[in-house]
């Protein structure tokens, strides 16, 4: 009996795994972005969320849904601005009655950096986006996914 229950634990700790909402979002590979001294140009982050979910708009369509949101941590002599998000699709759960803005499939955010004082070189701003993904059924907790953005500073 023992056993069994055991054996019951563990297969059921592997299901619930395979149901967190990691891996439901994936991030691209984010091309270097090549700065000059005084100018700025956009990040372009690829995100591509799994078939049969989508994740919250940003700005989310209901107070209680979390938006999904990009960001990134402080890096001196870089100037984070305007974050852009893709254009989102409007979804509705069949038994609702409110239309509520998603991203699903492919998509693409983009950030506008510009270098206040950084030397020439190269640099990695890190940072995430935090998400929450959906399928027909269910909501799962909200999740992060890695982001890193490669910066080459020229003069």
């Amino acid at each position: 009996m023992k056993l069994l229950t055991f054996l019951f634990l563990i297969l059921s700790a592997d299901a619930q795994t395979a149901a967190s909402p990691q891996g439901y979002v994936t991030i691209g590979t984010v091309q270097a972005v090549t700065l000059k001294q005084g100018q700025s140009a956009d990040a372009v982050i690829p995100a591509s969320v799994l078939k049969g979910h989508h994740i919250q708009a940003n700005p989310a369509t209901l107070p209680n849904l979390i938006a999904t949101e990009l960001t990134v941590e402080p890096l001196e002599g870089l100037v984070v601005g305007k974050m852009t998000y893709p254009k989102s699709k409007p979804w509705k759960l069949k038994t609702a009655s409110k239309v509520i803005q998603t991203y699903e499939g492919n998509v693409v955010l983009k950030v506008n950096l510009a270098s206040n004082n950084l030397k020439p070189g190269n640099y990695q701003l890190k940072g995430s986006l935090r998400y929450q993904a959906c399928d027909e059924k269910n909501c799962f907790f909200p999740t992060s996914a890695p982001v890193v953005i490669p910066i080459t500073v020229v003069k």
